[in-house]
C-alpha cells in the first residue's frame, strides 16, 4: 500500500516533500532526509508525531503542495487542512490529481480541546473526504462523530518504538527529575510542573532538569533516558509526544492530560501536586523496573505500526 500525507501549505513549516522506501526517508533527489531541524528525526529513520503517517504501507510519501503534485499511484492520503481558505479547491486538486486514492481526513494540530470546543472548521474537510481519524481515543472520536454527524475512526499515529528504546535505554538513571511540560506556551501548566518538579526534588533529595526546549531530539531521548523521572503537567489533551517518549525508555512519568497517559496509564493523568506527590512516593517503595514492561507492552498494542497498518486497512475496507 502506498500512503500519501498531503498537509495544506501554511500548515508544513520547513518540511518539504520527501519519500519513505524501506523504511528511509529521502528528498525527491534521493538524499537521505532526517527532517528540516535537530528536533525532528532520528537516523532518518523516525519522525516526530504526524510526519510518521508516511512510513505505514510498504511505501509513504509527504507532499508539500507549493512544491507541485507529483505523479504517484498512491492508494491512500492522510489531508489535512487547518487554516482558513478554500478546502474545497484543495480537496477537489488532490482528488484531480490523484483520482485511485482514497482520502482520509486527519488534523495535525488542531486536535486539542475538540471533544469540548465547535468544530464547524474541521467538519467542512472532513466531509469532503472518503473517511476520517484522528489520533485520538475512541472515546473523544465517538463524541465528536455524534456532534458531526459523520464516522471518526480512531487511528493513533505509528512510532517506531522498539528503536528508540534499543537506541537509547540505557538503565542508568540519575537522581534527576526533567520538567517536561511544554516550556514555550504559558498554557500548556509549565509554572505548575516546574514548581512540583522543585517541590519533589527538595523533599526527597534530587535535582531538577529544566525543559528549555535547547536540545535536539536525539539529546532529549537521552536525557529522558538519564532521569529518574519525567513530570509533565501538561493542561491539554493532546497526544503525548513525552508520555510516549518516557514509557519507551521506561522513565516514569507523572502527571498531564495527554492522550497516552488517559489510554495507557489513567491512574496518572493528575495535574495536583499532592496525587503526582503520591504517584512519586509510590514507584519509590516499589520496583518500577516490574511494572516497565507491562506498560511497554500497552504502548506497543496501541503505537505499533502493524497494529496500525492493520487498522488503517480495516478503516478503509469498513
Amino acid at each position: 500500500m502506498k500512503v500519501g500525507l498531503i498537509i495544506n501549505n501554511p500548515e508544513c513549516g520547513r518540511w518539504t516533500s520527501y519519500y519513505v522506501k524501506d523504511n528511509i526517508a529521502y528528498l525527491p533527489n534521493g538524499t537521505p532526509y532526517n527532517g528540516p531541524g535537530k528536533n525532528d528525526g532520528i537516523d532518518c529513520k523516525v519522525f516526530r508525531n504526524i510526519w510518521n503517517r508516511t512510513f505505514m504501507g510498504h511505501e509513504g510519501y509527504f507532499i508539500k503542495p507549493n512544491e507541485g503534485l507529483p505523479d504517484i499511484d498512491l492508494d491512500v492520503i492522510f489531508v489535512v487542512f487547518e487554516h482558513s481558505g478554500d478546502v474545497q479547491s484543495f480537496i477537489k486538486n488532490i482528488r484531480a490529481k490523484y483520482k485511485n486514492a482514497i482520502l482520509i481526513g486527519t488534523t495535525k494540530e488542531a486536535i486539542p480541546g475538540l471533544d469540548t470546543k465547535p468544530v464547524t472548521g474541521l467538519q467542512t474537510l472532513f466531509s469532503l473526504c472518503d473517511k476520517v481519524a484522528i489520533q485520538f481515543n475512541e472515546q473523544v472520536c465517538d463524541s465528536l462523530s455524534k456532534k458531526m454527524g459523520l464516522k471518526i475512526h480512531s487511528l493513533p499515529i505509528p512510532y517506531k518504538l522498539d528503536y528508540i528504546r534499543s537506541k537509547y535505554k540505557t538503565d542508568n538513571n540519575e537522581k534527576l527529575i526533567l520538567a517536561g511540560a511544554c516550556s514555550w506556551d504559558s498554557k500548556r501548566g509549565y509554572d505548575n510542573c516546574l514548581d512540583i518538579s522543585n517541590y519533589l526534588a527538595s523533599k526527597y533529595g534530587y535535582k531538577v532538569v529544566e525543559n528549555n526546549a535547547d536540545k535536539s531530539w536525539h539529546e532529549w531521548l537521552q536525557l529522558i533516558d538519564r532521569v529518574s523521572f519525567v513530570i509533565n503537567t501538561d493542561t491539554q489533551h493532546r497526544l503525548g509526544q513525552v508520555t510516549i517518549e518516557s514509557i519507551a525508555l521506561g522513565t516514569p512519568h507523572l502527571g498531564g492530560l495527554s492522550d497516552t497517559i488517559k489510554t495507557i496509564i489513567p491512574s496518572w493523568a493528575t495535574n495536583k501536586k499532592k496525587d503526582i506527590e503520591n504517584l512519586f512516593c509510590n514507584i519509590l517503595e516499589t520496583n518500577y523496573d516490574l511494572t516497565d514492561n507491562y506498560f511497554y507492552e500497552k504502548l506497543k498494542n496501541r503505537y505499533s505500526f502493524r497494529i496500525l497498518n492493520n487498522k488503517l486497512k480495516s478503516i478503509i475496507e469498513e
